[in-house]
């Protein structure tokens, strides 16, 4: 019986994928199954996927026609035979014990989900909020709360997840093929609000490519504006299948916190009309589940309730223009007392 399916989508990542699939003969336990999900690719990717089948009975081969990384994936899971299901993207590769330690997590746990780190590949291309992402503390959390959904070592990347395959099949959990981007934490709060247990390991098993010529996050990044939109409408489901749930009042406060900090904050960066834009697409979303008396009840920090007080009241220029002012003087005003204190730190001998 096979304990582990690695659902690994690709499309036209023939420079890479020899390496990935490497990364898999390389384990220390050989108790698992890699789907790949060839998703119309154009280059030499099949040519190597079929190489690969004949010659490595773990390997199973999916083709279909191009629909996307969510559709990829949904595919992998739709013919997955293990009794829990991770995913590993093409151009990235696991450490030699990543399989054997996800059994035995999942095993040992009884959990529905695992959150595992990671490191970036290369190395020296990793930053400082990536480090801290992808070494997770260890911990076990009973049903939902409010740690586990904005812990930054939980999210957003996917990858660094693992599932019992009947748990996704029997909450009916897919990937949103309607979305371009953030498809990862649209499937990571929705398994999270349903899991009976989760459970977190330390252990970094994942090889993150960080950045190649072509990838879904370069293209995006390419315009701010379009990937702050793109986060509004993961909030946008987040928020409605939590609704759905009943329990979308339950975290009103730390899911409009981390709001601030997902949109708003860089938002405020944008040019003035951008910035207008990005924050009516988020006050639409936002007063579809609470009107702004909810949202200042819910106490929330003075400069993020001043923030979404504008963003609740349609993002006025007049408004808008105070709130850019004062969020500069802000940021003005904590690199100032930063500095002040790397000082005095020096001066104390603390530094």
């Amino acid at each position: 019986m096979t304990r582990l399916s690695v659902i690994v989508p690709v499309y036209n990542v023939a420079s890479y994928l020899d390496e990935c699939l490497s990364s898999l003969e390389a384990q220390d336990c050989h108790d698992f199954e890699a789907v790949c999900v060839d998703d119309g690719s154009t280059d030499a990717s099949a040519d190597i996927l079929a190489a690969w089948y004949r010659t490595h009975e773990w390997v199973r081969v999916v083709s279909k026609a191009n629909g996307g990384l969510s559709s990829a994936r949904n595919a992998g899971l739709a013919v997955a035979q293990g009794d829990y299901v991770c995913f590993l993207d093409s151009d990235d590769r696991y450490v030699p014990n990543a399989c054997s330690k996800i059994i035995e997590s999942l095993d040992q746990s009884g959990a529905d989900a695992l959150v595992f780190g990671g490191f970036a590949l290369p190395r020296d291309a990793s930053t400082p909020w990536m480090d801290k992402t992808l070494s997770p503390t260890p911990a076990t959390y009973e049903g939902l709360c409010e740690e586990l959904l904005f812990r930054p070592d939980t999210r957003p990347f996917v990858w660094r997840n693992a599932f019992r395959r009947d748990f996704l099949l029997r909450e009916g959990l897919s990937f949103n093929e309607d979305i371009a981007y953030g498809e990862d934490q649209v499937f990571q709060f929705a398994a999270y609000a349903r899991a009976q247990r989760t459970a977190i390991v330390s252990d970094r098993l994942y090889e993150y490519r960080v950045t190649r010529s072509g990838s879904l996050m370069s293209d995006v990044r390419r315009s701010a504006c379009s990937m702050l939109l793109e986060h509004v409408n993961i909030v946008r489901i987040v928020l409605d299948d939590y609704a759905a749930l009943g329990i979308v009042d339950s975290y009103a406060r730390p899911f409009l916190s981390w709001v601030c900090s997902f949109i708003v904050d860089d938002a405020l960066s944008l040019p003035h009309e951008e910035c207008a834009r990005v924050l009516d697409a988020l006050g639409e979303v936002l007063r579809s589940h609470w009107d702004e008396d909810d949202v200042m009840a819910c106490g929330l920090s003075s400069p993020e309730a001043n923030a979404l007080s504008v963003v609740m009241a349609h993002a006025n220029l007049t408004r808008l223009s105070q709130l850019r002012l004062s969020a500069a003087l802000h940021k003005e005003l904590y690199g100032r007392l930063s500095t002040l204190r790397m000082i005095l730190g020096r001066d104390r001998g603390l530094v």
